[in-house]
């Protein structure tokens, strides 16, 4: 699946896609959607949206995530689909195994504590 049309890009200063508003599931309310395709809170302005996506940002994509039951985390996205790797780092030789999800993120890729 790809970014749905009635998503509405937003972008930081720099021109990064940090997220979307959807204005279109839960009129009149806005829903800010983070990088991940996943909805935050919905809220009821524009501004809120904005404040709710820059407050998500984009540094909980380095975070650790859990699929299948192992440890994984974003190797790369974007707005088809999503690579996870159990590798720890970037670094030559460790390879890890690598899994291709869908986008948006479904409920089998969680955020870990």
């Amino acid at each position: 699946m790809a970014v749905p049309d009635h998503w509405i890009p937003y972008a930081r200063e720099d021109g990064e896609v940090i997220g979307w508003i959807d204005m279109q599931t839960a009129t009149p309310d806005l829903i800010p959607i983070d990088r991940l395709g996943r909805p935050l809170s919905a809220v009821s302005e524009w501004p809120d949206a904005e404040d709710a996506l820059e407050r998500r940002g984009l540094r909980f994509l380095m975070n650790r995530f859990r699929f299948e039951g192992r440890t994984v985390r974003i190797r790369s996205l974007d707005d088809h689909r999503i690579v996870v790797t159990t590798a720890a780092s970037d670094a030559v030789g460790d390879v890890g195994e690598e899994y291709v999800l869908d986008f948006p993120a479904g409920p089998e890729l969680v955020e870990s504590p």
